[in-house]
């Protein structure tokens, strides 16, 4: 678990001013702000723009036509990843054909002139999505890639290939809307699934609601507040069935790399059949937390069943346990409203252990080890 300094502590949980009157909402805008001096809050305040930019820009990108039989494949690590297993959650039942991550270095032997590959890196020099792309291309794959610029971007101009140009100066965290957009897209154009751009654009309108909700202006007691206040000094399972299984992954991504926060993910499906036998063996349960992200208009009965019954055992070993329940009208909605979600509360949970949200510095390193 992270901890923090006494007087960063103590500079989280101060009193702000707020109209001449003094509250105690240690995550208020100042208090954040103190944590946050690189402002990622405004980042997760903007994901509704990511949307609608992400949408205008693929507007201007002429994306591969034709056959492609092996569906899409997103090659990528992190937030990039991320967007192509959000992208399989949220076409979910509506696919014609398979929509695959893989994080490797290595196309698959099937990879050939019928798939469609989209390779997402937003500093362009990710050796895993480079290589990668590179092997697809030579393989007669239609590559896609998207990038804020480096090698990626060079390689793309030298072969010709369709790329989506992204704003530079984010943590490429903070900017995975546009690679869930431009994935969205690239499965319609293969043929895997629907042409989504309607419900993307409704989705971007329905988040601006939940950022007013949310934000650093909303009550103390708003959910997003009150989920890192309470996840605040423990160790997170983040658990997810079905379409939420991407998010939960979402969820320990976030807490780690934005919150520093030890935060694990599972599948409730898979983790019934061993993982729940620990809870019952912890020293000191109180020191967990679990999650269970719940969709029940996208996922199966029994699983719903499942998750409810795994909760209360979980909740008996005294681990305290919390069930989020995705808001929307539509699945893209839905899934989008969990994501926006564990956005905030990483930042929050930041927050309120007085670190930075945008400090990398192992990540970093490790990068300039492997060059």
């Amino acid at each position: 678990m992270t901890g923090r300094s006494a007087p960063a502590a103590a500079a989280a949980a101060a009193p702000e001013e707020r109209g001449g009157t003094r509250t105690t909402d240690p995550l208020a805008r100042p208090a954040v702000e103190r944590a946050d001096p690189r402002l990622m809050i405004d980042d997760v305040l903007a994901q509704p723009a990511h949307l609608r930019d992400a949408l205008d820009l693929l507007d201007e990108v002429e994306l591969p036509r034709g056959e492609f039989p092996g569906g899409l494949v997103v090659c990528g690590v992190g937030g990039s990843g991320l967007a192509g297993d959000v992208t399989a959650a949220i076409i979910g039942p509506r696919a014609r054909r398979p929509i695959q991550t893989v994080r490797g270095y290595r196309p698959q032997p099937w990879v050939d002139p019928g798939t469609f590959v989209f390779c997402p890196s937003y500093s362009g020099n990710t050796d895993i999505t480079l290589e990668y792309l590179t092997a697809a291309h030579a393989a007669g794959a239609a590559v896609v890639g998207l990038t804020s610029g480096g090698r990626l971007a060079e390689f793309a101009g030298r072969q010709g290939l369709p790329l989506v140009r992204v704003p530079a100066g984010f943590q490429p965290r903070a900017v995975t809307s546009y690679s869930i957009v431009t994935a969205l897209r690239c499965a319609a154009a293969a043929g895997a699934g629907p042409d989504l751009r309607g419900e993307v654009a409704e989705a971007a309108d329905f988040l601006d609601e939940l950022v007013r909700e949310w934000g650093p202006e909303s009550p103390a007691d708003s959910l997003a507040k009150s989920l890192a206040r309470d996840l605040h000094g423990t160790a997170v399972v983040a658990y997810g069935s079905g379409p939420t299984a991407a998010v939960a992954h979402r969820w320990k991504t976030q807490l780690n790399e934005t919150g520093k926060h030890l935060a694990f993910s599972s599948e409730v499906l898979e983790a019934d059949h061993h993982e729940l036998c620990v809870w019952d063996h912890l020293d000191e349960p109180a020191r967990w937390s679990a999650l269970f992200l719940e969709d029940r208009v996208d996922q199966h009965p029994r699983a719903v069943r499942r998750m409810e019954l795994t909760a209360e055992l979980i909740a008996g070993t005294g681990a305290p346990t919390r069930w989020i329940s995705a808001r929307g009208e539509t699945r893209t909605q839905r899934l989008l409203s969990l994501v926006l979600l564990a956005d905030f509360v990483s930042v929050y949970t930041a927050a309120l252990s007085g670190v930075d949200p945008s400090e990398i510095a192992l990540i970093s390193r490790l990068n300039q080890l492997i060059g």
